[in-house]
């Protein structure tokens, strides 16, 4: 069996690469800068618009598609066709828009097919670093109640969905516990060692900043999403421990083996 591992040198792309293979599975990357590239592994030099030389020959894929817009993603999917494709999607996947859309092109591609639908990964917390390490994190919502779940986590749904009968599912991927954005923060500041709060920061001020990084439609959606969790915070799935057969890990860990 060959396992194509796309977005290989990424957060969790690394984890389903080095749990490959240990498991024994031979593994070929699909990576920008072949320096990059993970060691014991084919490594085949391109972009995920254009799987046609990487998914020559392989049996499985895991599957990201890094873009904000589904824009060429039919004809970048096309090569799979008949294969196994395991793609890391997104809770919101379900009432459409650009992982609803991946999901449907890959749909029409094979049917040996499985959607890890994701609240969060925990790893954009890493996004607050440098604001962390001084003491105040400026954001909006810090009351949003959020599920992230652990990257190696989601390796170890992928590398079990590759590696197993695991056609034709959708799992929502999740921590053990919603908390607070502002929760996070204060726990990351334990981790290193240093207090660490939430200010709240305006609206608008707020979509401004994410309209440059994102656009404005997307930032308007997860501005509406982040408010919306305030009330109703994010669900919490048992997936992890149904397919994995351990529980999911918590972000307190996370935090403390990426900051302390």
């Amino acid at each position: 069996m060959t396992v194509l591992v796309t977005g290989a040198t990424g957060h969790t792309g690394r984890h389903v690469v080095s749990d490959l293979v240990d498991a024994g599975v031979r593994v070929r990357v699909l990576v920008r800068d072949t320096a990059k590239a993970p060691e014991g592994v084919d490594v085949v030099r391109g972009d995920i618009t254009d799987l046609g030389e990487a998914a020559e020959g392989v049996d499985a894929v895991y599957l990201l598609w890094p873009f904000f817009d589904p824009k060429g993603i039919e004809a970048a999917v096309e090569p799979l066709k008949g294969k196994k494709v395991v793609y890391l999607s997104a809770m919101s996947a379900e009432h459409g828009g650009v992982w609803g859309d991946v999901e449907n092109a890959v749909r029409k591609v094979t049917d040996d097919w499985t959607f890890l639908r994701v609240t969060g990964l925990a790893t954009n917390a890493l996004g607050w670093a440098e604001q962390i390490r001084n003491g105040v994190v400026r954001g909006p919502y810090g009351q949003a109640k959020r599920s992230l779940v652990h990257e190696r986590d989601v390796a170890d749904m992928a590398v079990k969905a590759l590696t197993s009968d695991h056609a034709r599912q959708t799992n929502l991927v999740t921590g053990p516990e919603a908390i607070t954005q502002a929760e996070q923060v204060r726990l990351i500041g334990v981790a290193l060692g240093t207090p660490a709060v939430w200010e709240e920061q305006p609206i608008a001020e707020a979509k401004t900043e994410l309209s440059r990084q994102m656009g404005a439609e997307f930032a308007a959606s997860a501005l509406g999403y982040w408010a919306s969790l305030v009330e109703e915070p994010e669900p919490v799935s048992l997936d992890v421990v149904r397919v994995t057969g351990h529980p999911a890990r918590a972000f307190e860990d996370w935090a403390r083996e990426h900051f302390s």
